[in-house]
């Protein structure tokens, strides 16, 4: 046997508030993708190849699923048009259903079912046509039964009607509290009712209430609260004291400090809520927000740019640090302490020499306008210990936090926040996360001249 997946594009609007540019079936059902529940259910269905047929653009799916070598089942590619019928669809593709017996699941996006029920002997012994309690050919057979013996057993199949994002939180709540045990999910289950991925960072203080699923590569910060009943996905970070209940966050997602989420869906920066169907769009970034994701050669190239700035900067800075700091030493306006901080490079330390200036008058303004107090510092950027820009320093015998990132300049420094640890750490995290190649260069060049208005003593 053999499986037809067919989707159209207009069918699911509303999924497009959820993932923009998303195909329907990449999004994600307590983490895994719609296409992967079909696939696994084609396989216990008996099916030994897939096709995959869209009148949208597919790619994304392909690259998903590729060849289906990691399920063991060959997996097939084509397009349609929104107008074909499903007569034209399968005629379209008669090539790969010649002398098949076919299972076409059409324009649904989900199906209930058991991965520990016999569905290969059910389906070898039912007749061509619609199965029954699917209306609309949402799912049906062509060909012979395989199997002349009817099947003792009818095991659990039915369809779900997903036209909301409201029917979507429904389905995703019903597998997380009742059908967790029924399908394959993604994740260690350590124990009952909790699903935890890869490179989780729990932090000692945040708290997890069963139910719960949490996707890969995930940070939940201190005195975090997630669950019950919440689903994670991957790549996203929970800011402290933050809490997520009842609540789907989907990937890439930034959600800020004191935040609190509770019987929402978070994407980006958009939360919805799903009984109502509305949406709002968060303003604040630090707040709530996307997560941009960098790849191997994009953070190469970050740390390219970083150390061209600072080389540049030194080149710049040379003579007037020649010349003003042993003026102003002189006068008593700049002293030095040794302080060795938590560096950018994983359990390493970095010793930097901290200056105190003093402005008394116009050298000294002039060497806090050119940020003289941190041009040692530069040199660590081209020995990888610090970034041109990033987190504030902290201290080797202070707990060093998530998603550090220490630079010559903050993040906090160029936006003018107000200078205490905690209000700064907040903007530092943020950009830390959501830092890119022109962000950086433009908030390194705020940093440098927002130095100038800072207190009389730096």
């Amino acid at each position: 046997m053999k499986t037809i997946i067919i989707t159209k594009k207009l069918d699911y609007p509303w999924l497009h508030d959820i993932l923009p540019g998303h195909h329907p079936l990449l999004v994600p059902l307590c983490n895994k993708p719609f296409i992967e529940f079909f696939i696994d259910f084609s396989i216990l269905a008996g099916s030994t190849a897939i096709r995959i047929i869209s009148d949208e653009a597919i790619n994304d799916v392909e690259s998903f699923c590729e060849k289906g070598d990691r399920w063991g089942i060959a997996i097939s590619y084509a397009n349609s048009l929104p107008s074909d019928s499903l007569n034209k669809i399968l005629e379209k593709n008669s090539r790969f259903c010649t002398d098949e017996r076919i299972m076409i699941i059409n324009n649904i996006l989900f199906l209930h079912y058991n991965k520990n029920a016999d569905y290969r002997s059910y389906f070898a012994s039912l007749p061509s046509g619609d199965l029954p309690g699917f209306g609309k050919r949402t799912l049906s057979l062509t060909g012979s039964p395989l199997n002349s013996e009817n099947s003792q057993e009818t095991p659990p199949l039915s369809t779900v009607v997903l036209d909301s994002a409201g029917q979507y939180y429904q389905l995703a709540k019903d597998l997380l509290q009742n059908r967790l045990l029924h399908y394959v999910l993604p994740g260690y289950n350590n124990e009952a009712g909790c699903y935890i991925g890869r490179n989780v960072i729990i932090q000692k203080s945040a708290k997890i209430v069963k139910p719960v699923i949490i996707g890969n590569n995930v940070q939940i910060l201190a005195g975090s609260v997630i669950g019950p009943s919440a689903i994670i996905g991957n790549n996203v970070i929970i800011d402290r004291k933050s809490t997520v209940a009842s609540s789907i966050v989907m990937d890439n997602t930034f959600v800020g400090e004191h935040l609190e989420i509770e019987k929402k869906i978070a994407s980006g920066n958009v939360l919805i809520d799903p009984e109502s169907g509305l949406s709002l769009t968060m303003e604040d970034p630090h707040l709530l927000s996307s997560i941009s994701q960098t790849d191997g050669s994009t953070t190469f190239l970050l740390r390219i740019v970083h150390s061209c700035i600072a080389v540049l900067l030194i080149l710049i800075l040379l003579l007037p640090y020649l010349l003003l700091r042993p003026i102003l030493k002189s006068r008593g306006s700049w002293s030095t302490k040794q302080i060795i901080y938590h560096s950018a490079k994983p359990r390493c330390k970095v010793a930097l020499p901290v200056t105190t200036l003093r402005k008394k008058g116009m050298l000294s303004t002039l060497a806090v306008f050119f940020s003289l107090d941190r041009f040692l510092w530069l040199f660590k950027v081209l020995s990888g210990h610090l970034d041109i820009i990033g987190s504030r320093l902290i201290e080797v015998n202070q707990e060093s936090k998530a998603h550090y990132r220490p630079g010559v300049f903050s993040y906090a420094e160029a936006e003018d926040w107000p200078q205490n640890d905690s209000d700064s750490d907040i903007v530092n995290h943020y950009y830390a996360v959501h830092s890119n190649l022109f962000k950086d260069v433009a908030m390194t060049h705020k940093a440098l001249f927002n130095r100038i208005h800072q207190e009389n003593t730096v």
